[in-house]
């Protein structure tokens, strides 16, 4: 196990490196090819039917719009409750593209003839579907329309029941079936118990040799790493009872494969079950660990089946390694060293027939003349609705194979996100079951050895850049793997040792004569500081960014410790830090390195600068002690200023400590000096010294206010004020939303870090339409919120910062109890500054028009037609700061930011978590100056403009009229 976890996320030449030694030699694969192309021929003169896949895919490629527009109708139309919102996704999806005369014939013939006319079309184009809408009307386009995706449902699920699927396979024998029960992860545990109920009627309906596929997230609403404990003491069980009863009935269980971040929970829960029960396990190709798993299945003492497949989460892991800053890609980058990864994981499974029952799930011809060659007692394995010309020609030639169907059972609301994945994998440019159906695809090109495609030396995709090299001008900062079992387990070891070795005491404000010392040293130290060269100032602040990564654990710690932050927040705060230093030295790098010269007259040359104003005070504040901190400073200092900083008292640790970071990296203790106090005292009298040439202020509206009116009071030039306040953030959700995935966003931006986060959603508007599914979920994600000590590796939701905030919380829940209706609720320790996360259903006019600054959610219900009732109370408010829209309609969402007026909106997405440089953050109106944190603009508010104009023609004349012209000739 130890080395699976060592191969997470090793460099990819050094993983194919070691593939390359399991591939066929040349003579093997020479035979391998012949056996592939007399496949794929038979394939390619197969014509396809109607509606399988592989027509679905000839005709709509998903590199097209009008694939891209049905893959868009088929994962919403069917769940959406209105017709008003059926007909607009109807219209804003098939309302643009080139519908070709094929593709008119294919839908003709899903439609079962309600739009025969439109194959009769004068125009096969754009116009038709215009045209068609007119002629029709939108009542008889949309039943078609969803007829339609029913009929293309159909061909993906084997029925909707298990009773129904088992009775549907009896008639295709000899196909062996493995049935899966759709559905995602469960987001509760209400989910989770129908999940088990549908898993135990399955297995108890289903006759061998055919089996039953058991997904471990549907069982489960929190199978992820951190819960751990609680996977092993509740989920366990359940699949011990499902296994008893399977082997009874002598049916066989496979357990799924999902992400690569729930691999090794998945494989210690397999390694545990299959010890008492035969149990098989499905093993993705396309991950890196994928053959030193393979490696560890075939030492098990029991006989076990494996189902290689070659992984339908690709496009995610790469995101998600991307977004989190990992090391490596757990996943190879191109599809040719998964191609090599497969064979080998084939080969290692085929040498040990005596513990290993292969089963080879595979569409590509190639991959299946492998096999074939290599021999062995195996099965093949293909999904429901697609290769079927591949394996009716296989057993044509070869009748004595096995070849298993996995078989999705259940309700077409069920299938989309299944459907979507599904023609996301095969419909891929590159893959075999797209390339098959394409005539201008040689044969021979399709069954061409993986190897010859390798590039020698080998490397990664160049278009997909490692996750550390996501921008083409700075280093993403580096994350830290939540998802390893030993990663958590240090970080709580390190936390709770330093915890008993350091209390977090009082620490002593600045005496009033310390605060005007530590200006004057800064006000001294500006004209060094600002002198230097920006390239200069620059590497000092890369060199801070890596030291801030060096010291991720030790920084974690105090965050937690501190901050009472999660370690999911308190990485996150690290990475921002590391982020804000190296952006703002590439700022510095590119705007105030050189001066920009100006057009302007002959003779005259004309040149504008950027230079530091002077002392800047920046006030941080509690809730991001490190991140915004950090980012203040580094782009004051990366602007030439020098810089008084003052973190929140309640996180001033947090704050020096970042400080002695910037000196270790080489930045004088004299431009960057740290004072701690209250906002009353310290923070007062060093916004009203006359020394402060600017100030960079995030906290409350109430205090911005007051350090303007302070500032505007003051003798002497004009100040600055660069300040970031809060907001009442809400989130917009229609009928055309998928609720899990609102759920999943919801709880991530309302109720994460506890709610005390400037850009964490207070409202929830809703369309009465999807309110139902979208509330029962929220209700039951709720209660599944651990809240609690952050220390532990298994709280979600961290404590309030202190306890006048926590009261002031506690009141505010008391007045929702008495006229809200309450929606569903966590539950919180009785002891400590903890508040329970909460959801409250109000009408729009007693939605609260001030910050609530803590986990809970106010939710209102609207109808479409009161949309703009909704965004005329938003703009009302006043603030303007972070905004989530949820919906698959372009013209729905386009309503909403046309209506709005807010800094950041986020759609289909968390509405917290901007990025450094990817999305600047700051609002509008009440929710502060800009411009924007993190943004191209930001340090050109902590600089001053300073043009020089020199007439060159004084000396010489206006040379650069004369050069290269030829001389005017003297008349004679």
């Amino acid at each position: 196990m130890d080395s699976m976890r060592r191969d997470h996320r090793i460099a990819e030449a050094e993983a194919v490196a070691r593939l390359l030694r399991l591939q066929p030699d040349r003579a093997l694969s020479e035979k391998i090819s012949q056996t592939a192309l007399r496949l794929a021929q038979r394939v390619r003169a197969a014509p396809p039917g109607a509606l399988s896949a592989e027509s679905f895919l000839r005709s709509y490629g998903l590199t097209t719009p009008e694939g891209v527009a049905l893959m868009c109708v088929a994962e919403a139309l069917l769940r959406i409750p209105d017709p008003e919102t059926a007909d607009a996704l109807i219209r804003d999806k098939l309302s643009s593209g080139n519908w070709s005369t094929a593709s008119a014939t294919d839908w003709a013939l899903m439609l079962t003839g309600t739009l025969a006319r439109w194959h009769g079309a004068e125009n096969q184009n754009l116009s038709t579907i215009k045209k068609l809408i007119a002629r029709l009307g939108e009542p008889v386009v949309r039943a078609a329309v969803r007829q339609a995706m029913r009929i293309l449902a159909g061909q993906f699920v084997v029925a909707e029941t298990i009773e129904e699927a088992v009775a549907r396979a009896a008639g295709r024998r000899p196909y062996r079936f493995s049935f899966d029960m759709l559905g995602e992860a469960a987001r509760t545990a209400e989910d989770a118990a129908s999940y088990r109920d549908s898993y135990a009627r399955a297995i108890r309906a289903v006759k061998p040799p055919d089996a039953v596929s058991i997904k471990l997230s549907a069982l489960h609403p929190r199978f992820e790493e951190a819960k751990r404990e609680r996977v092993f003491s509740e989920l366990l069980p359940t699949l011990r009872t499902l296994a008893q009863v399977a082997a009874e009935r002598g049916v066989g269980v496979t357990l799924d494969a999902e992400e690569s971040e729930r691999l090794e929970l998945t494989l210690d829960l397999f390694e545990k079950l299959s010890g008492e029960f035969e149990v098989g396990l499905a093993v993705q190709a396309y991950q890196k660990r994928a053959l030193p798993v393979c490696e560890w299945l075939v030492g098990r003492r029991r006989r076990i089946g494996v189902r290689l497949v070659k992984g339908a989460y690709w496009d995610g892991e790469i995101k998600r390694a991307q977004q989190l800053g990992m090391p490596d890609y757990p996943v190879f980058t191109r599809k040719s060293a998964t191609d090599l990864s497969y064979v080998a994981c084939a080969r290692t499974l085929l040498s040990a027939p005596e513990t290993i029952y292969p089963a080879f799930a595979t569409h590509n011809c190639r991959t299946v003349a492998t096999i074939l060659e290599l021999g062995g007692e195996f099965e093949f394995q293909k999904l429901f609705g697609m290769g079927d010309a591949l394996y009716d020609a296989l057993l044509a030639e070869h009748p004595d194979i096995a070849v298993r169907i996995y078989a999705p059972v259940g309700g077409f609301t069920d299938l989309l996100p299944y459907l979507v994945r599904r023609l996301l994998e095969n419909g891929a440019n590159t893959s075999f079951v797209h390339q098959i159906a394409d005539p201008d695809v040689p044969v021979e090109a399709l069954v061409a050895d993986p190897v010859a495609a390798l590039p020698e030396p080998y490397e990664p995709d160049p278009r997909i850049p490692l996750p550390r090299n996501l921008y083409p001008d700075r280093l993403n900062s580096l994350g830290c793997d939540l998802s390893s079992q030993n990663v958590l387990q240090n970080l709580r070891t390190r936390t709770l040792a330093d915890r008993a070795a350091e209390p977090m005491g009082v620490v002593e404000d600045t005496s009033p004569q310390e605060l005007d010392f530590s200006i004057a040293r800064a006000a001294d130290a500006f004209e060094t500081w600002s002198h230097a060269p920006a390239h200069e100032r620059a590497a000092l602040l890369e060199r801070a960014a890596d030291g801030l990564e060096e010291r991720m654990v030790e920084l974690v710690s105090l965050v937690v410790r501190e901050g009472g932050r999660t370690y999911n927040d308190a990485v996150a705060e690290v990475r921002e830090a590391a982020d804000f230093c190296r952006y703002y030295a590439l700022q510095a790098k590119t705007r105030f390195s050189n001066s920009i010269l100006l057009p302007g007259p002959a003779g005259e040359r004309n040149e504008l600068r950027l230079h530091g104003r002077g002392v800047f005070a920046c006030i941080s504040p509690w809730n991001f002690p490190l991140a915004i901190f950090t980012g203040q400073v580094a782009a004051a200092l990366a602007a030439g200023n020098t810089v008084i900083a003052k973190p929140a008292e309640q996180t001033p640790r947090i704050g020096f400590r970042a400080l002695e970071i910037l000196y270790a990296a080489g930045i004088p203790s004299d431009a960057a000096c740290c004072v701690v106090g209250p906002g009353e005292t310290i923070g007062a009298a060093l916004v009203a010294d006359p020394r402060i040439a600017g100030v960079a202020f995030t906290g409350s509206v109430e205090t911005a206010r007051r350090i303007n009116e302070a500032l505007a009071k003051r003798d002497g030039a004009i100040v600055p004020l660069i300040a970031e306040t809060g907001g009442v953030n809400a989130m917009i959700v229609d009928a055309s939303a998928l609720p899990e995935q609102v759920v999943d966003d919801v709880v991530i931006s309302a109720f994460q870090s506890a709610g005390q986060r400037c850009s964490a959603q207070r409202i929830l508007f809703v369309d009465e339409g999807a309110a139902p599914r979208v509330l029962r979920l929220l209700s039951g994600a709720l209660a599944e919120l651990k809240v609690g000590d952050p220390a532990e590796p298994d709280i979600d939701i961290g404590p309030i910062i202190d306890a006048p905030s926590r009261n002031a919380l506690l009141l505010h829940v008391q007045k929702l109890r008495a006229k809200a209706k309450l929606i569903g609720e966590a539950k919180a320790p009785a002891t400590g500054n903890y508040i329970a996360p909460v959801a409250f259903q109000l009408a729009l006019d007693e939605l609260p028009k001030v910050e609530v600054f803590g986990p809970i959610l106010h939710v209102c219900t609207y109808r479409r037609a009161e949309l703009d009732q909704v965004l005329q109370w938003l703009r009302d408010i006043g603030y303007g700061l972070t905004l989530g829209i949820h919906s698959r309609i372009q013209s729905f969402v386009d309503d909403v930011v046309r209506g709005t007026r807010v800094g950041n909106v986020y759609v289909n997405r968390s509405m917290i978590g901007a990025v450094v440089g990817v999305q600047p953050f700051g609002g509008e109106g009440l929710s502060g100056t800009g411009p924007k944190a993190g943004g191209p603009h930001y340090m050109l508010r902590f600089a001053t403009e300073r043009t020089l104009t020199v007439n060159t023609a004084a000396v010489g004349g206006v040379t650069e009229l004369l050069a290269g012209n030829e001389r005017p000739q003297r008349a004679s």
